[in-house]
């Protein structure tokens, strides 16, 4: 039987190669554990993947990185020997509003991208300073 088989190779099997599939496994691993990963798709990474679009390659969920980056993550797992690199810009992103598709730029200066939303949305300053509020831990 298969199962048996996997079950006495491997010390933990992750489902799914995302980003936090991949840094579970990495850690397990880490720790000397053997680990599979099993992945549906041809390519692992999940939203920190790249794909081309219009010829050019970009990732398809930049946002995650933000995140990724203050979790010590790739410190811990020494990425950047591995080859991983942020080159930082600014503005950091671009926003689209789903109503009427304005596209406004959020900068790392927090004060220069509520100046951007209160030409945009004036009344929406407040609430994107209650979203940073809660959604920003203060180091």
């Amino acid at each position: 039987m298969a199962t048996a088989n996997v079950s006495k190779r491997f010390d933990a099997i992750i489902v799914g190669g995302g980003h936090n599939g991949l840094v579970c496994a990495a850690y397990l691993a880490k720790a000397g554990q053997r680990v599979v990963v099993i992945e549906a798709r041809s390519e692992v990474g999940g939203t920190a993947s790249s794909e081309v679009f219009s010829g050019v390659t970009v990732n398809i969920c930049n946002c995650d990185h933000l995140t990724f980056r203050t979790t010590g993550v790739s410190e811990d797992l020494d990425l950047a020997k591995h080859g991983l690199r942020y080159l930082d810009v600014d503005p950091t992103q671009l926003a689209t509003s789903w109503s009427d598709r304005r596209i406004w730029p959020h900068f790392r200066d927090v004060d220069k991208t509520l100046d951007v939303i209160k030409h945009f949305f004036k009344d929406e300053v407040d609430g994107y300073r209650a979203y940073l509020r809660d959604a920003m831990p203060i180091a």
